[in-house]
């Protein structure tokens, strides 16, 4: 789904008047893993802005965008943003991904490779970051966020942060997901008050998903995607999750009660 500048225009719609589409972090980073597992292909990183975000840039803009990633990608160490070689137990266990989680981490990104080959688009293979992150969220946080597409989602979103971070040579800032994670205001009216009052009072700083975009592809499962809108797709939950009235509920939860009003 596009995002939109300070006048109220898409960078879709801006872009075709000559506008440099600046991308949130998860756009980038997005760009970033399925052009390093694509031979840094421009057609498929078209692909990706269309079809999960609804985005066309200019060739220069794309052309600059591959630049500064690709130096990034030339110049890091370690193995972490590699696809995760599901077969190799000791480089899972090396970067971070405890065995005992392993078995539904694989079962979400089945459900994801399953979801972008129905609508024909290519997915982002797992990187063994971004299972560490889906695990942090499970270990911690499982028993009050259950549904695969939540854990990825909100795992993907620590991920994203930590990459860029890397990106930019700065901290990981991570507090606003930490404390929202922490009050958990999805799950009660009463626990929703708390988390507001909280942050109305200054005391925590709010999660602002809008600013660094939210998940890269959604692991739901394959049986719930018939109660979608047709034409679904992640361009139409970024919409949902940036325009919701309750921005501070659970991805799921926003598309139970918004998907209605989506419009492909």
């Amino acid at each position: 789904m596009a995002t939109f500048n300070s006048k109220g225009a898409s960078n879709w719609e801006a872009g075709k008047r000559g506008f440099q589409s600046a991308l949130n972090s998860c756009q980038q980073i997005g760009l970033l893993l399925i052009w390093s597992q694509n031979r840094w292909k421009n057609s498929i990183g078209r692909e990706f802005l269309e079809s999960r975000y609804r985005i066309t840039l200019p060739v220069r803009t794309l052309t600059a965008y591959k630049s500064r990633f690709k130096a990034f990608w030339d110049n890091r160490t370690g193995s972490a943003d590699e696809p995760a070689d599901w077969s190799d137990f000791t480089a899972l266990l090396f970067n971070g991904v405890p065995e005992r989680h392993l078995g539904s981490l694989h079962s979400m990104w089945r459900n994801i490779q399953k979801i972008c080959l129905d609508v024909g688009v290519t997915p982002i293979n797992p990187t063994y970051r971004a299972l560490k992150w889906w695990s942090y969220v499970s270990e911690y946080h499982g028993k009050s966020i259950v549904a695969p597409s939540d854990l990825q989602i909100v795992g993907d979103q620590y991920m994203v942060r930590e990459v860029s971070a890397e990106m930019a040579g700065s901290v990981l800032h991570k507090e606003d997901i930490d404390m929202w994670l922490t009050y958990e205001p999805w799950r009660s009216q009463v626990d929703m008050r708390r988390y507001l009052s909280l942050v109305v009072e200054r005391r925590i700083i709010p999660i602002d998903w809008v600013r660094n975009g939210w998940g890269l592809e959604i692991a739901d499962a394959v049986e719930r995607t018939d109660q979608y809108p047709k034409d679904y797709g992640l361009s139409v939950l970024n919409w949902l999750l940036a325009t919701s009235p309750e921005p501070y509920l659970l991805p799921s939860q926003i598309i139970e009660r918004y998907s209605i009003f989506a419009r492909p």
